[in-house]
């Protein structure tokens, strides 16, 4: 990992899980650890973290809900979470392919298994920060997540799942294109866009409204903003590649 050690954070409401896998990896990473959901949601918003190891069946708050708060914050929304559990049934393996996790190890893990998998999604998060970035902004998570599924490979993107969220992720970051869904709760996507284009490096962003209706009012709305691009949803790969790539240009 070129010398760069990763911070890591281990949540587990088991103890002896939390010794071993921190051993496991001390050698290659940052390790800190927490014995549940709440304690993990009040540390992810006080440090930096590179990869979360998140167990699923811990008591108060389990993985899944955990993760859900997760990517309801802007500290974490785009940090790699790995599930680490001992739980092979079907639900929690499909629903664990439908949240996005980043990966799934079944306990009790070995220590290659670990540390190989944490260096891949480092490394893969780290390789994206290299990539265009695109910022997309959806009240609706399930259709972030095909979003997510279409730009990956090409693109680093960060998905927010409110308008005040991604005001706040604006205020220190600059992404080279936006995805703005029109139909969202209090603001709608013109609201965001004249928000956005207040600062003057926010002007210079070009921003493809999506929007479930695209009729006349939706556009009478949006075009006084200029954006690069109105697509109805849903959008299909191949063009929303390809009007990114126009808006790029």
């Amino acid at each position: 990992m070129e010398n760069v050690r990763p911070n890591v954070l281990i949540v587990d409401d088991d103890i002896q899980a939390l010794e071993t896998m921190s051993l496991y990896l001390e050698d290659m990473a940052e390790v800190f650890t927490v014995t549940g959901g709440r304690q993990a949601i009040e540390f992810v918003q006080q440090h930096h973290m590179d990869v979360i190891l998140l167990d699923v069946d811990m008591p108060g708050m389990n993985g899944f809900k955990t993760l859900e708060q997760f990517r309801n914050l802007k500290e974490c929304i785009n940090v790699p979470v790995v599930l680490v559990t001992g739980k092979r049934d079907k639900y929690t393996v499909m629903n664990s392919v439908v949240m996005g996790v980043d990966g799934y190890l079944v306990k009790p893990v070995d220590k290659e298994s670990l540390s190989r998998k944490v260096t891949e999604v480092f490394e893969k998060k780290s390789s994206k920060e290299n990539q265009k970035t695109i910022l997309a902004i959806d009240d609706d998570m399930s259709y972030l997540k095909i979003i997510d599924s279409y730009l990956r490979d090409n693109y680093n993107v960060i998905m927010i799942n409110s308008a005040k969220l991604a005001l706040d992720y604006l205020i220190k970051h600059t992404p080279d294109l936006i995805l703005l869904d029109y139909q969202m709760p209090l603001y709608n996507g013109a609201n965001v866009m004249n928000m956005i284009q207040r600062d003057p490096e926010g002007a210079q962003i070009p921003v493809i409204i999506l929007s479930g209706v695209m009729d006349i009012e939706v556009l009478k709305q949006c075009f006084p903003c200029n954006p690069a691009a109105c697509l109805a949803k849903p959008v299909s790969k191949e063009v929303l590649i390809e009007t990114i790539e126009n808006a790029l240009k």
